[in-house]
Order: C-alpha cells, then sequence, then structure tokens
C-alpha cells in the first residue's frame, strides 16, 4: 500500500535579526508565542495555538506586534530583518493548493516592515508497507 500526503498549511514562523536583540519583545508577546530559538541575534518564534491558515497566523501575528508596548516595539524596529514565513507540505493531493494572503493583510506586513516569504517543503517519498 502506498500512501502520500496531502499538500497542508504548517504554521508561520517570525524570524527576527537584530544586532540589539529582542529580549523585551519576546517576553511583551509572552504566552501568546512560542519560542523556537533565540540566540546570536537571530530569533524565531511561532504562535502558541496552531492557527487555522496563513492569513489567520499573520494576522494574529500582526495583532500582537501591533499591540506591543513602547520598548518592545522599539526593538522591533531596530530588528534589521522581520520576515512572517509560511511554512507548507507539499503532498501528492491536491492537484493545486492555493493559501492567501489578502491585501489587507500584506499591507499591514508592509506598514511593520515584515516581509512575507513561503517555504515550501518537498512531498514525503511513497511508504510503501507489505500485508
Amino acid at each position: 500500500m502506498t500512501t502520500l500526503a496531502e499538500t497542508t498549511f504548517l504554521n508561520v514562523d517570525l524570524m527576527l535579526e537584530s544586532q540589539t536583540g529582542v529580549s523585551r519583545l519576546l517576553t511583551a508577546l509572552g504566552a501568546a508565542i512560542t519560542v523556537l530559538n533565540n540566540e546570536e541575534g537571530r530569533a524565531s518564534l511561532e504562535l502558541a495555538e496552531q492557527p487555522a491558515s496563513p492569513e489567520d497566523a499573520v494576522e494574529r501575528l500582526l495583532s500582537l506586534i501591533d499591540a506591543l508596548p513602547a520598548e518592545a516595539r522599539e526593538e522591533w524596529a531596530r530588528c534589521t530583518s522581520r520576515t512572517l514565513d509560511v511554512g507548507i507540505q507539499s503532498g501528492a493531493s491536491p492537484y493545486a493548493a492555493a493559501f492567501r494572503l489578502s491585501s489587507t493583510v500584506l499591507a499591514r506586513a508592509a506598514r511593520l516592515g515584515a516581509d512575507v516569504v513561503f517555504t515550501l517543503y518537498a512531498c514525503p517519498p511513497p511508504s510503501s508497507s507489505v500485508p
């Protein structure tokens, strides 16, 4: 029997680069996020609760940034790179899958100085099991 995965949205990682650090920023985001990495001027994080879609994830992350207190917002502004990385796991079906980010959300990301990247992970090879 051969099984191939379906193409699915995984999550959105917010990846930050800063020469001065982002500790106040991460602290201010609190329990709403999970820190995946924070070392040597680079941090990556994602929402603590799984979002339903890329649009949902990006909107929620941007709302968290909009609500930051002044000191944390200053750290955001000092970041040399702010990337919203949308993760998509490719699969054998469906033939085509679309993941939409509205112009409103893209404009918000641009206003906050965040780039949007889509990372597509290769379709896993078929797995076989002998009955």
